[in-house]
């Protein structure tokens, strides 16, 4: 076992180091949420939200920190995975004394830690440009959304790379099936108008989750927590049942 954790260990940072030896890519990992939190915050998340005593940015901000784990999770691991199948990467490693699970638990490692990069980076700027930060006691729960949010997301990056019949059909499955819901749920407009049966469906799925646990740590907001930790939990369980049943190597 320690080991296997060793070898995860060195594989996160190998991979870590791929990571941002990459401009182009960690470029666009960084950029999308943090330009859409300059852009569209500046115009949409300021004053309160009608009808109530929130402020938007209070709102938003950590909105656009759930929409940097699910595009650095899911989009960004998904794709890579799938490409890397492609390109023949995932065969020639299978083909080495490495563990599987000590080669995904490195790749799963890596993507926590630019999680982590983006997470600071959004609340640094949101805290700058927008005056909003994570209230004191809502430190563990920005914490237990991150830990649910990367499990829940790095999994079905996995899945989706499993299930991707090709390296280029990857990214585009992963943009058509989180960004209608990411709408639906009010991440990029709070006040997005949404009928009940459909904000109902939404939130089945582990995008508001997210965005809710997080908008939690940052003002306090009518929903129930404990469900959306249920719903990310279930989605976890289904995308590792998923992952064990359709990854594989070639």
């Amino acid at each position: 076992m320690s080991r296997t954790v060793s070898l995860a260990f060195r594989q996160a940072l190998l991979e870590q180091r791929s990571f941002w030896r990459s401009a182009e890519y960690a470029l666009f990992t960084f950029a999308l949420p943090i330009a859409l939190l300059l852009l569209i915050g500046s115009t949409t998340a300021t004053g309160y939200l009608p009808g109530t005593r929130v402020e938007g940015q209070m709102i938003f901000v950590p909105s656009m920190i759930a929409f940097g784990v699910i595009v650095a999770a899911y989009v960004n691991l998904g794709a890579k995975l799938a490409t890397l199948r492609h390109d023949g990467v995932l065969k020639r490693i299978r083909t080495t004394p490495l563990p599987a699970s000590a080669y995904l638990s490195g790749v799963l490692g890596s993507t926590a830690a630019t999680t982590l990069a983006i997470t600071a980076s959004v609340m640094a700027i949101g805290a700058l440009a927008f005056g909003a930060a994570p209230r004191i006691g809502g430190v563990p729960e920005l914490a237990v959304g991150l830990v649910l949010g990367v499990l829940c997301f790095g999994s079905l990056g996995l899945a989706l790379s499993a299930v991707a019949r090709s390296a280029e059909s990857a990214a585009p499955i992963a943009n058509a099936s989180y960004l209608p819901l990411a709408i639906m749920s009010g991440i990029f407009d709070p006040t997005f108008p949404v009928p009940h049966w459909l904000s109902a469906a939404v939130g089945l799925f582990p995008v508001r989750a997210l965005a809710q646990i997080l908008q939690q740590s940052y003002t306090p907001v009518a929903h129930a927590p404990v469900t959306d930790i249920v719903v990310l939990l279930a989605w976890t369980a289904a995308a590792g049942a998923v992952t064990a049943w359709r990854f594989r190597w070639h």
